[in-house]
This record gives C-alpha cells, structure tokens and sequence, in this order.
C-alpha cells in the first residue's frame, strides 16, 4: 500500500498495537492472610510481612487499584509472588470476593478489632456474608464470585513466581463485582514414592512476602490489556420472578433473567443490582452466563416485609467496566410464615396406681427405646419416678396398653419385669390376641451386652434364645412388635396382652389399637442408609431384615488397596471391553427387581440404593496406567478413561433391559490416599476422594463423574442431558461423600447427584440446599449411631431432624456387627452376625431407624396433604420435639467426620406427642393410598469433557 491513507493508518494501527500490548503493572494495595483453624479463624495478619497458603486451611487476601484499566479489554493477567521459605507454590486459584474487607494491622493470628479474619471481614462486628456467614461464602463461585486455577511458574534465581490469572476475574475487580483476589493453594497435600516406599505431606505451609516486607519484594499483578472498549451492553432480558417463590421463607424471592450479548469486544461479566433504589449486596447477585442463557438470584437475608412488592432494577456490566441500561420488574416477595402444629408434649393427667404382678414379678409397659439398666433400674434417657405407672402406652390404673398406627406400619413396646426370681422373669411368656382382625405380632427379649455402665440392653433376639440374664440383674424386658397390614379396617380393635408365668399364673392386659385412616407407602420417602464394607456369606439376610425395618443396606464392592470383594462385579473382558453378567445377576437380580422381599411387608420393592463397583482401579487398574499426577484430567492415557466410560454404559444399558429402574444406583469414589502410608499397593487411591480436602481430591471427583455421566448419556434410548430421567431408565448416580461443602466450589456442579455430607452441612446449610434446588441433587448427612451406653431415641431423632433442615436421608457410616459384638458394646453393630442358632438379628437401635423413618413418613404425608414446603414445617418440629442437637466426636481418628448428633432432651413421650398430633390430623382427611411419595430421580446430566 502505496496511497496516502496508508501512510496515516498503518503508524497508527502500529501504535495502537503496541499500547495495547504493553503491560500495566498493578501493586498489591492491601493484603492479609486468614486461617480457618480453631482460634485463628479470628486472628488477622494484615501486618505480616508474609503470606501464606495452605489449602483449605489458610489462604491470601490481596487487593490493588485496577481503575486504570477502565474502558479498556484485558488479555492477560499474571500475579507475581516471591516465595519465601522452602515450599513453592505448585497449583494455585486466583478468585474474587464478594464482600469488602478490611486489612487490619495484626501479626501472628492477632485477635483485634478492625482486619479482616476468616470468620469476619472486619472483626468482630462484620461478618462476610450478610446471613452471618464467614470467608467461604463469598469466594470461590460462591457468593457471586468467580475463580481459576492456574500452574505456578517455577521459582527463578531470587524466588519469585509467576501465576497466570484469568481476565474476568481481574475484570470483576475493574467492574466492581468484586472486592480484591484471594490466592488460595490448590495443590496441597502432597506425596513422593520410592517404590512400595510412601511419604505423605499433609497441607505444606507455602509462604510469600507480603507488600510489609518491602516493595521489592511486595506482590504485584502484570496485566496485558487488549483493545479500548467503551460500548455498555444492552438491558438483561427476560426477567422473571420464579413460580416456587410463594413457596419460599417470608420476603424471599428468587427472579432470574437472560444475559445479553456485550455490544464491545469485552463480553458482558455481571450485574449490578438495586430493589427500590437501594444497591442489593454484592454476594446476591450471580456472575453473568454464556450470551442468552439464564441467570437467578435468590432476595433472602434484607429484612423485607413480607407479602410487600418492590421495583428490581438489573443493569448488565461488562469486563471493560461499561454499564450498561437497567430491565426492571415489580417482585412480589413470599408472604409465606412457619406451620403451627397443634401437638402437644404429653403429660401426666393423673398418678398411675401401683403396678400389677404376675407372681412376684412387677410389670409395668414402656416405650420400645425406653432403655433400662438391668442391675441398676437407671433408665436412659432419665424419666420421672411414676413413669412406669403412667406414660403415652400404659395406664396401671386401669391396666390398658394404648397403641396407634397407621397401615402399613410397625408400632411396638417393651415388657418390663422387675423383682421376683430371675428364672420366673425369664420364664415369662407373652401372648397378645385381637377380637376381630388380628396384625401380625412378634415377640422378642431384650439381651444385653458388656458396656462401660455395665450390662445394658441392645440386641432383640427371638423370645425362645436362653435368656441369658446378666450377675445381679433385678429386671429383664420383653420386646413387642405389631404389624398393621395395608388392609386392616381403620378404627379400634381390641385385644389382650397375656402373660403367663412358669408357675401356671397368668396376667391379662387390655390393648387398644387404634388404626389410622392413612397408609405409609411401600417406598421410602425418606432413606436411612445401613451402610456396609463387607457382608458375610448370608448377605441376603441382612438385606431383608433391613427392608423389613424400612432401612436399607449398601454395601461397598471394592476395598482401599482396589480389589474387588469376591462376585461383587460382573466379570470385565479388558480385550472386547464387555461383561459378562450371569453370576453377578444372580447372585444380586433378587434384590434389584423386588423378589427377594416378596414375603415382606413392603412387598416386591427392590433396594432403594447400591454400590456399583466403579472406581478407580476398577475396570482398568491405576498400575500401569497412573503417571503419577496430582491432577486426575492429566494423570491418565485416553485409554483408561474409554474404559470407565464404556463401563458405566454397559451398566446402563443392561440396567435398562433388566428394568432395574427403581434403585438408585451408586457410583461412588470411597478411597483415600491415606492408606498408601503402610506401602503404595496398600491403597489405590492417591487422592482423598472419599471426604475430600485438597483441591486436586475435588478435581479427581470431577474428572470420574464427567466420565460416568459421559457413559450413561452414550447408552441406547437415554434421554437428553436436562431432563429428568424417566421411569423406564435406570436412576444411575454420581455420590460423593463430601465433608467440607464449603470448598467443593463450582466443580460439581451439575455432575453430582448423589451428595452426602457431614457435620459441615450444618455450618454451611445453603450450599448443600442451594444445590439441591438448583441441580436436583439428593442430600444425606452422614455421621454415627448412639453408643449402647446412649439414648436409643437418637436415630429417630436424628432422621426427624435432618429431614426438618430439607435431606433426604441419614447414613450412619458402618452398621455391621462382628461376632465379638455379642459380647461388648458395639457402636456400630445394628445388625448382629449369626450366633449359637441364632440369625442375623436387629438391635433395638436399628428399630429406633424405623421408628424416625416412619415418622418422617408422617411428616411427609401432612406437608403434602397440607400443600406445605418441608422448611415451614421442619422448625416447628424442631422446636416441639426440642431437637436442640450436640455433635459429638467419635474418637475414632479414621472416621474423619462420622460424628455423632445427639438430642439430650429428646425423650420417647416426645416422639409420642409429635405422632398422634400428626396421626390424627391424618386420619380425618383419609388420604388416599400411594405406595410412593418421592420419586427419587434426578437430571440426566450435560457432560462437555474431562
């Protein structure tokens, strides 16, 4: 180009290149570092002269002035660090935060008012989230923030290392989404090996200068900025208030909208916000989606009033800071209160008169959870003086044992025999007979085991095993089960409890039970999950006492070092990459299609979930195939992955031509690299992906379930990624076990199905059901059974309680007894192993599962009946049941989160109280059978690649 206008243009488009290449050095403004460990969550560092990362456990808060960069595109961002210390930055995530902070002047976790914490953005007064939440709820995607992860340069001669940092994360800086950056380690822990040789280094603690230090030595970002963009992008469009809003807690409401495509080359980032003219919090207001895809925001936490209608303006803004017009809609927020439950706490409406005899034993009915010491007499939990003449099932002055129940339901007591000799307790036999139509009975005997308190009741076994009394034992119990069939005519029957002495003496005892109008359905709505690592050879046996006890168990297939538990897989030909499944259904079709229950109440109902055996080191083994990686998306040849994805949709596919489609099949990633400690074969895992904690475990997770869900979305016939998967396709799940929901960030999104979480679920309730109503996952909470020496009322308890917070099931984390239970105390044991001619026999804990699991079955059938969401009921039960909860620990180092909840003044008259209020209200509206109440199915998932 020879024309005079080439002489102008192309200087000046030279020049302009070579501006917009230059870079723009930002220095760190502000910088602290935060611990989330016991005391020092409420220190600061905003003095130190360092900064430290260190995983979840402490991380870096930075900030610069980024007004420079208005008006202009960023094209690149890099954030330099010089390391001090032995430990460099390996992966590391730069994100934004959502709230404002202060940066305090404190050192070495100092405990002051002013700077920012982890638990406070400015302590002691300001917490970092409106709804009183700490550090996590405003970083890392939650919150409105967005994040990437990004591989540390090495470090150079003078220690300094380069982080590649994504542009919309330093945009939402320049755009005012966000308040500055927080560096966090991604790496974490970490390992070496030398052979079977294995050394593990939990959470190295990685240090930086900080901006105290000195200048030269101070962090600083290097941005390289594209082309000038000054075009605002146009209005959101669609704005709509969303239809479950009136469903909602009062002045809530969730609204969301489409994002519009940016007018400049910059890209629409985000929003601002304001009802009636006042900004709404930055931590409220989601980041912008892809062009024309929808957004939400979910109003909670303002303090609006109820029922009031307010003017929503939402303005886009792109990544060049341009702001673009405001779209406006009228909100209506819920006007929705609590639910008044009309029950109340039973009480004694007169004294009880002495207690009947048969012989010289005394009888007196209690609750079935009621626990007495034999030698002692103490009772756990402690009730008053006359509660054995007086209580919810039994009047000693006129001798009546009340019962209620609906159909389809189990209702039970205890026999309790005090005094006399201790053969003629044990001698005693009952007999309980109806006038019409008679339920099924079945009566059991109280045995004890060794305790820390001594003998105390806890395996039920059949009324002919020895009863076997323990040395100075001065009472003994009968255990009393009614089954009310789906059938039997609604109203009172009347009956008789007999009790027949070894002397010829007989003691005759009137029962009423009242049948409910209202039948519990078949499947459970809510899914006490018996979990298992290993069943012995009846296995059938433990399957079928758990479906009768409306609880379920799930046992694991493989084992830590990656081995399958004997016929627990179908057999896998690595050279066609096929099964063949001839023993495996066999051996399992039963449990799966219903007819290993055909004799049950709940009849032909298969199990409700089960283990696949996909994991790691199953189809295709981790040796050789594992490089050595931290990161699961670069760890492995295309190979191995084909193989889990063609794996998981055979499974699929013959699930489909079994019409298997009624349990919830689980594949989960239970092992821990934890196990690699004692030699490398000892465990296969090399990541924590059972409770994970270092980013690169959630990572792992990500990488297994993109590969499952890639599988069932091959399989024939399966339906379109978004829709929930009909009732002739195989529920297949991903679950993951996740104790710290707070650091899952947005990895699993839309991947996970299947979410068990532990205590933390409680610290942080909205990011477990955020997820539920956003992505359909299924939540448990998982955690331990009451010791023998405990409250049996603590599982049902603890069922009521977690379906009350919106779960959908308990998971207590091992279940399964071994021959030395019989003998000592044994948390775990539930289910009792066979011995001396006995069967596989429940303990009088694992009834008190069924106990909670009907109840909530109760509450379910009133929500739905009275069209009410399960929060505006949950508090109510909370408070009428006094469900104040205590966590306590295991003491049992490898259970890193299985704590247990326990309800201290939780008492059986309780759960009585909660029942009848329930029950009755039922029972007038009669509804109509259903042998399924929640259909437990989630979306088929959109999976875009590793």
């Amino acid at each position: 180009m020879h024309d005079p206008l080439s002489r102008i243009l192309i200087p000046l488009l030279l020049a302009t290149s070579a501006q917009a290449q230059s870079p723009i050095r930002l220095d760190v403004a502000r910088d602290t570092w935060v611990s989330e460990v016991g005391r020092e969550a409420d220190g600061n560092n905003g003095g130190s002269p360092r900064l430290k990362f260190k995983s979840i456990q402490e991380m870096t808060l930075l900030d610069v002035d980024a007004s420079s960069l208005r008006g202009r595109t960023i094209r690149s961002a890099k954030l330099h660090i010089r390391k001090t210390g032995d430990e460099p930055l390996l992966r590391v995530t730069v994100s934004s935060i959502s709230a404002e902070w202060s940066e305090g002047s404190g050192n070495n976790y100092a405990i002051e008012p002013g700077g920012a914490t982890f638990r406070r953005r400015r302590h002691p007064d300001l917490a970092w989230s409106i709804g009183g939440g700490d550090l996590a709820h405003v970083i890392l995607s939650n919150g409105g923030s967005t994040w990437q992860m990004a591989d540390a340069s090495p470090p150079d001669r003078e220690g300094w290392q380069v982080i590649p940092v994504d542009p919309k994360v330093v945009a939402a800086r320049l755009a005012g989404l966000s308040h500055g950056f927080l560096v966090f380690d991604d790496t974490g822990s970490e390992w070496s090996r030398h052979g079977e040789s294995f050394t593990f280094r939990l959470f190295p603690n990685r240090f930086a200068y900080s901006r105290d230090q000195n200048r030269a030595s101070a962090p600083y970002f290097e941005v390289i900025p594209g082309p000038d963009d000054h075009r605002p992008p146009p209005a959101p469009t669609d704005l709509r208030v969303d239809p479950t809003t009136s469903r909602l807690p009062a002045g809530e409401a969730i609204v969301s909208w489409k994002t519009p495509t940016d007018n400049g080359p910059a890209g629409t980032l985000g929003f601002l916000a304001n009802l009636d003219g006042r900004p709404l919090p930055r931590e409220l207001i989601p980041m912008a989606g892809p062009s024309d895809s929808r957004v939400e925001m979910h109003l909670r936490d303002l303090g609006l009033t109820p029922g009031s209608r307010g003017r929503l303006s939402i303005r886009a803004i792109d990544a060049a800071a341009n702001v673009g017009p405001p779209a406006t809609l009228d909100v209506l927020l819920s006007n929705r209160s609590q639910t008044r439950l009309h029950g109340t706490p039973w009480h004694k409406s007169r004294p009880g008169s002495p207690l009947p005899h048969l012989g010289s034993t005394e009888i007196s009915i209690i609750d079935e959870l009621d626990k007495v010491h034999p030698v002692s007499g103490q009772m756990i939990p402690p009730q008053s003086s006359d509660y054995l003449t007086l209580n919810p099932l039994w009047n000693s002055s006129n001798t009546q044992i009340s019962l209620h129940a609906a159909h389809n339901e189990f209702v039970a007591f205890q026999i309790l025999l005090r005094g006399g000799d201790p053969a003629a307790r044990s001698g005693v036999r009952p007999a309980l007979t109806f006038e019409t139509q008679s339920p099924r009975v079945e009566f059991g005997r109280y045995r004890t085991v060794a305790s820390k308190k001594g003998p105390l009741p806890d395996p039920i076994v059949p009324l002919d095993a020895p009863a076997d009394p323990p040395s100075g034992a001065q009472s003994t119990s009968l255990h009393v089960e009614v089954y009310v069939p789906h059938r039997m005519p609604a109203g009172e029957h009347r009956g008789t409890l007999t009790l027949s002495g070894q002397g010829g003496e007989t003691l005759r005892l009137p029962v009423v039970l009242k049948v409910w109008d209202f039948t519990l359905p078949d499947h459970l709505s809510f899914l006490p999950e018996m979990n298992s690592y290993g069943l012995p050879e009846n296995e059938r046996d433990y399957y079928r006492l758990a479906h009768r006890h409306r609880t379920v168990v799930n046992r694991l297939p493989y084992h830590q070092d990656g081995s399958i538990a004997r016929g627990c897989a179908p057999v896998w030909n690595p050279q066609t990459q096929s099964f063949d499944w001839s023993d495996w259904d066999r051996r399992f079709g039963p449990l799966l299609d219903g007819s290993a229950f055909d004799d049950l109440p709940r009849k032909g109902v298969p199990l409700d979930v089960f283990y696949l055996p996909l994991h790691e080191n199953w189809p295709t083994p981790m040796e050789p195939s594992y490089n050595g990686s931290y990161w699961a998306d670069q760890a492995f040849p295309d190979s191995y992955r084909r193989a889990f994805v063609s794996a998981s949709r055979q499974y699929a596919e013959h699930f489909r031509a079994q019409r298997w489609t009624e349990t919830l099949f689980q594949c989960l990633l239970n092992n821990k690299v934890d196990f690699k400690r004692n030699g490398w074969s000892r465990g296969s895992s090399p990541w924590l992906l059972d409770e994970p904690a270092s980013f690169q475990d959630f990572w792992a997770l990500r990488y297994f379930a993109s590969a499952f869900h890639e599988g069932i979305n091959q399989a024939s016939g399966a339906p379109r990624p978004g829709q929930i998967a009909p009732a002739n396709w195989p529920r297949m799940v991903f679950r993951a076990d996740i104790s710290r929901p707070q650091w899952r960030r947005d990895s699993l999104d839309g991947l996970l199905d299947y979410h068990v979480v532990g205590g933390a679920g409680r610290t942080y309730p909205r990011m477990v059901s955020d997820r539920q109503r956003r992505f359909g996952e299924i939540a448990l909470e998982y955690g331990s059974t009451n010791p023998v020496e405990g409250s049996n009322v603590q599982p049902a308890g603890w069922s009521l309680d977690v379906w009350s917070r919106g779960m959908d099931g308990v998971i207590p984390w091992q279940t399964i007894g071994n021959s030395r239970s019989w003998d000592h105390a044994d948390e775990l044991a539930l289910f009792y192993p066979p011995r001396e001619g006995l069967g596989v026999t429940p303990s009088i804990r694992l009834k008190a599962y069924r106990r909670g699991q009907q109840d909530v079955e109760y509450l379910t059938l009133w929500s739905r009946l009275r069209d009410e969401p399960r929060w505006a009921v949950g508090q109510q039960i909370r408070d009428l049941l006094n469900l104040t909860a205590a966590r306590r620990g295991t003491g049992t180092a490898a259970v890193e989160d299985a704590g247990r909840i326990d309800y201290d003044r939780l008492r059986p008259q309780d759960l009585w109280a909660l029942r009848v209020a329930i029950g009755e209200s039922l029972s007038a509206a009669h509804p109509a059978p259903s042998r399924k109440l929640i259909d437990f199915r989630t979306p088929m998932r959109e999976v875009a690649g590793p």
